[in-house]
């Protein structure tokens, strides 16, 4: 039996940057593991593959795949990539009629029966983790056995009805789940760029789910609970990596927060640096928990960049939106970090759903405080909205009749939705301000006058008297 495993292109990619689906390689893992032949494909391997294959067939990519003849085609679907997924869904039944098409992700876990009823040619929806899942399937349809006795999968039966199975449980142990199958993708082909990470790197997660609960996030309720890996499991993985991949001496974190609990992330660094590794990596963090010591300990082991989601610079905006974070700690994480040689990153949203105006005039006035650059800081002036979000909720209740796979036009007219399917929300709570206006100033932060004007205290405080005159709509 041939499986094969399928990277769609996702123009929602984000700072992150190129490397191999770790999710996919997970699932290769796996299914290696059972016996079967696996083959990958990445159609986003780079900016060129990503515009090459958005809504485009090639006649090679295809003419090998049908050459290879798979039983089982494997993706996953973001919600900045379904629309492309569902196009390939379709060429790939077109040019193999019999295969059977599994796809796992974030997009399809909170609206499986949506989802199935519209992507027609996708046949097996895996729902959260993937690596118990895919095998329990792939036994259940070795056996002629029925689906229904999978956990944690959607399908339709014969009748054309969705069926949702019951729920799997968590993964406890994340130590007994197989390194990534790094080795069927072409890692020499990915070239990341994460702050000083550049170049040859090897992603990896070190633990799954998130302590927080922001409101425009799903991760608590996709994940259900936070789960770590050991420090041993974890260096193991970087050794591993490193003795298949001589070339590649950079990493990235990929977890929510590598930091989010101090402990664990000090066993890493400790594990490190026993091993005498020398690597260089880069990582998600919170800011609540940055202090000299911590610093020390994460340079001394190879961290080079910290990334932050600041969001905001109004205390109020960061309780709304459930941060559980301080302006001050955000302060420090941006500017201590220097201190010890590690670059220190941030981003912030304008105009999310819920805030003020004179909030939003704190969040461009932090941008300008003593030791915050431009390049430590920068700003979206579009908020995304995700299925299983706060905000998701709070959108659909205000426009009932949207629908994630069938989006109504008048949407793309208010230009809440762009040609991928992204629903995003320019400076929606500023609807009397030019969006374009809006893109002026932040081309203006970049400028060091402007940033020194918008310093002094007299331009500061008008700012605010002046924002705190603006009604905020209803």
């Amino acid at each position: 039996m041939k499986f094969a495993l399928v990277n769609i292109p996702d123009h929602g990619i984000s700072g992150k940057g190129y490397s191999a689906p770790l999710g996919l390689a997970y699932i290769g893992a796996v299914v290696k593991s059972l016996g079967y032949e696996v083959k990958a494909y990445d159609l986003g391997a780079n900016k060129r593959l990503l515009r090459n294959y958005y809504l485009q067939a090639d006649q090679l990519f295809l003419d090998s795949l049908a050459d290879y003849k798979p039983d089982f085609i494997g993706m996953s679907c973001s919600t900045t990539n379904r629309i492309n997924l569902n196009f390939w869904a379709g060429v790939f039944k077109k040019l193999l009629p019999n295969v059977k098409i599994i796809v796992g992700g974030p997009h399809p876990y909170f609206i499986p029966e949506i989802f199935l009823k519209t992507a027609v040619d996708v046949d097996i929806l895996v729902m959260g983790e993937g690596e118990l899942t895919i095998a329990d399937y792939l036994k259940a349809v070795s056996a002629g056995d029925e689906l229904d006795a999978v956990k944690g999968i959607a399908f339709r039966n014969k009748m054309g009805d969705v069926i949702v199975t019951p729920p799997r449980e968590v993964i406890s142990n994340l130590d007994e789940i197989l390194f990534p199958a790094r080795d069927l993708f072409p890692i020499k082909d990915y070239d990341i760029d994460f702050g000083t990470i550049v170049g040859k790197t090897a992603t990896m997660i070190t633990s799954r789910g998130c302590g927080n609960h922001c409101k425009f996030c799903s991760t608590t309720r996709y994940w259900k609970k936070v789960r770590f890996r050991s420090a041993k499991n974890i260096v193991d993985e970087i050794e591993n990596v490193m003795e298949n991949f001589p070339s590649i001496k950079n990493f990235v974190f990929f977890d929510d927060t590598f930091t989010g609990r101090r402990d664990h992330a000090l066993s890493v660094c400790d594990e490190i640096l026993k091993r005498k590794i020398k690597i260089n990596w880069g990582c998600w963090s919170r800011t609540d928990n940055i202090d000299e010591d911590f610093l020390k300990v994460l340079k001394e082991a190879g961290c080079t960049t910290l990334s932050f989601g600041i969001e905001s610079g109004n205390e109020e905006m960061l309780k709304v939106i459930r941060k559980n974070t301080t302006v001050g700690n955000n302060y420090r994480a941006l500017t201590l970090p220097g201190k010890f040689g590690i670059l220190a990153r941030g981003t912030m949203i304008a105009g999310m759903p819920e805030e003020k105006f004179k909030w939003a005039i704190d969040s461009l006035l932090f941008m300008v405080r003593p030791g915050i650059t431009y390049k430590n800081l920068q700003i979206s002036l579009k908020t995304f909205i995700f299925p299983g979000t706060t905000w998701e909720k709070w959108f659909k209740e205000k426009y009932k009749d949207f629908s994630w796979e069938n989006i109504p036009t008048r949407f793309h007219r208010w230009s809440f939705t762009d040609p991928f399917g992204n629903v995003s929300l320019p400076c929606y709570r500023w609807g009397g301000i030019q969006y374009a206006a809006l893109l002026s100033l932040r081309k203006l932060m970049k400028n060091r006058l402007f940033r020194k004007i918008l310093s002094f205290r007299l331009v500061q405080a008008s700012l605010k008297k002046v924002a705190s005159l603006i009604p905020d709509p209803s």
